[in-house]
């Protein structure tokens, strides 16, 4: 079984209005847009025309070594933990911070209110300004339909009494600076509209009867570990994924191979993109989880793990058989270069592994961003987060490929009102732009 995530959109389609705004235009922007539209490959190509005058960042560890840059804690020196007025003080690379002209953040559905509220406090402190974050030209990128920021129940009441709310946009900051709204349109991900509605649906929170009966047309009465054998298994839990995977490994005849992988530097166990040692076995299902410089198979492609070679593991992409090597991640972080007077991105840390992983199973969660031909979604007694529906359903290319493990309930579909809240908060109605 393979599958192959539909590639980004094509490059002509950056060439466009939506990325010379992005590079040119004078105001803060908050990109958004459905799963699938892009956003990920049009920030990529952002940051590339911006150079070293940018910094992304992103509320995880996980999210900021993906787009390539730091955590926002990291950068701004800030607690785990609900940020206070004490927290904001001058940096040490406030030279850096001085030199950045403008701020990318990536996954900002994530970023709660305090932390949007220090950013912007600590940029005033550290480059004497007292414009809305110290003068940086703001570019936030992400869909409020998706990944939710983390509020602990006690945090709640405190959010909306200093803020108004938990999300990004409810401190005063944002709406002084003057963001503008632009929403790519085009989904990349599926073709079929009538799909692509009932999608839109779950993500608005809007779903009618008729749509619902549509989407539970597809309950097979087969259990995940059954499923697993056609189909990707999507479940909320680490935990059922874990021994989805683990059983069907079991059940592969043969002697697991344990591959070690390769840390220095400052690299934290909790980021790694794969499992160290990682354990296969000839008849693994596992996806890619980086693009082939070639083209020959992208981060997400499904294959099959037929033989193991010396300086790595071969694998079944398709029709055909490629040797895949170890690869290094790297976690960076952002200095100023007196040389250039320019920010200068360094790598902290290092992690050697095969670019691999068990692809029987996966959490909801780390499968944002995929593109899956066959996903079983696995649900338990109902979901139990705004927007964890939508992001299961959307990775599915089609509605045929896709399976449930019992119908969709009006309780699984969970959105939280506050975020469409957002459009109040902009200077204007959002651009909607196919890009």
């Amino acid at each position: 079984m393979t599958d192959t995530p539909a590639h980004s959109p094509a490059s002509a389609d950056l060439d466009g209005p939506v990325l010379d705004y992005l590079v040119n235009g004078g105001s803060h922007v908050f990109l958004t847009g459905r799963a699938g539209t892009g956003k990920t490959t049009l920030t990529r190509a952002l940051l590339e025309r911006l150079g070293p005058s940018a910094a992304v960042l992103a509320p995880t560890g996980v999210a900021a070594m993906q787009a390539g840059g730091q955590t926002l804690h990291a950068f701004f020196r800030l607690p785990p933990r609900l940020v206070e007025p004490s927290d904001i003080r001058r940096l040490r690379n406030a030279r850096a911070v001085k030199a950045l002209k403008t701020l990318v953040i990536d996954e900002i559905s994530m970023v709660r209110a305090d932390m949007m509220w220090a950013i912007d406090a600590s940029l005033r402190l550290n480059r004497e300004s007292s414009e809305p974050f110290g003068g940086v030209r703001m570019i936030v990128v992400g869909d409020l339909s998706q990944l939710p920021p983390v509020v602990r129940d006690e945090e709640a009441g405190y959010l909306e009494m200093a803020y108004g709310g938990p999300f990004f946009f409810h401190p005063p900051a944002f709406r002084d600076a003057g963001f503008s709204m632009l929403e790519l349109t085009k989904v990349h991900r599926q073709a079929d509209p009538d799909f692509v509605q009932i999608l839109n649906a779950v993500r608005t929170g809007e779903l009618t009867r008729e749509e619902g009966a549509v989407l539970n047309t597809r309950v097979t009465g087969r259990s995940g570990l059954e499923a697993s054998a056609t189909h990707v298994v999507l479940t909320p839990t680490n935990e059922a994924a874990f021994r989805i995977n683990a059983q069907r490994l079991d059940a592969l005849p043969g002697k697991p191979e344990l591959i070690e992988g390769k840390t220095s530097g400052q690299f934290d166990q909790r980021i790694m993109p794969t499992d160290d040692p990682l354990i296969l076995k000839r008849g693994a299902r596992v996806m890619l989880l980086r693009n082939d410089p070639g083209g020959r198979w992208v981060n997400g492609s499904l294959g099959e793990v037929v033989g193991f070679a010396e300086a790595g593991v071969m694998v079944k992409i398709g029709e055909e058989v490629h040797r895949i090597e170890p690869v290094q991640w790297d976690r960076h972080a952002y200095s100023y270069d007196p040389a250039a007077k320019s920010l200068k991105k360094e790598t902290v840390g290092s992690f050697t592994q095969l670019p691999l992983r068990l692809a029987w199973a996966m959490t909801i969660h780390k499968a944002q961003g995929l593109t899956l031909d066959r996903v079983y979604l696995d649900l338990p007694g109902r979901l139990f987060a705004h927007g964890q529906a939508y992001v299961a359903l959307s990775r599915a290319r089609t509605l045929e490929g896709m399976e449930l493990s019992r119908p969709l309930r009006p309780s699984d579909i969970i959105v939280d009102q506050r975020i469409f809240d957002v459009k109040s908060y902009c200077d204007s109605a959002p651009a909607r732009l196919e890009g």
